[in-house]
């Protein structure tokens, strides 16, 4: 089975790349008038959640690296476990290793997804694996910029006290283009608590009439 803890997923490609802190995380950006579809609907998030829905299901499962190279930034930086690295080739390097390694991990569900401004986030199901995993992801004209990886559910009991301070909170527009066109459903939410590289979690959570009713967490 492929190495799913700390470094594995970025492999050697990382190495020795460690950081203690990693700069903190923008608020998403404010919907402007280019950012809304006739009216009706936010377009940035549309567009960057369809994007996300391609690099994975169609890029990563079909191994193309050249269309990984498409939707991320040449000084993408990527962060997970105790490891960042910058740059689009280390990136390619890592996910080629790691396909190689587990030739049958196919993400096969983005569930649930969330939007808001220029960042997305979403629980993909890889099932030859056995296990889920979180990406938020901040994108620009495009492309990735910032994707932080969070590898290991934990227990829903484990999520950080609401008392405790986010670094990113994400919430979904009540938007019904969004919806049809991404599946990015009101009333989810993400909330990512901690900043020091690799202690980091994530929380997805789905609110109706005020109260939580279901809940994922994730950490680095």
């Amino acid at each position: 089975m492929a190495d799913l803890t700390r470094r594995g997923l970025l492999g050697a490609a990382a190495a020795g790349v460690p950081l203690v802190a990693v700069p903190a995380l923008a608020a998403p950006a404010a919907a402007t008038a280019s950012s809304w579809r006739r009216g009706r609907g936010f377009r940035q998030e549309l567009e960057n959640t369809k994007d996300f829905h391609i690099a994975d299901f169609v890029a990563w499962n079909n191994k193309d690296m050249d269309m990984q190279r498409h939707y991320h930034a040449a000084d993408v930086v990527v962060e997970w476990g105790g490891v960042r690295t910058e740059g689009v080739e280390p990136h390619i390097a890592a996910m080629h290793q790691f396909q190689v390694a587990s030739p049958d991990a196919l993400v096969v569900t983005h569930q649930p997804n969330v939007a808001r401004g220029d960042w997305t986030a979403t629980i993909g199901g890889i099932p030859a694996l056995g296990v889920r995993m979180a990406t938020v992801a901040q994108w620009l004209d495009g492309q990735i910029v910032r994707e932080i990886l969070f590898m290991r559910e934990l227990p829903a009991e484990e999520a950080p006290r609401p008392t405790a301070r986010p670094t990113l909170t994400l919430t979904n527009p009540d938007d019904e283009d969004l919806r049809r066109a991404a599946g990015v459903y009101p009333g989810w939410s993400c909330v990512i608590h901690g900043s020091a590289l690799g202690s980091r979690t994530v929380t997805f959570m789905r609110r109706d009439k005020g109260l939580i009713v279901e809940q994922y967490v994730f950490a680095e």
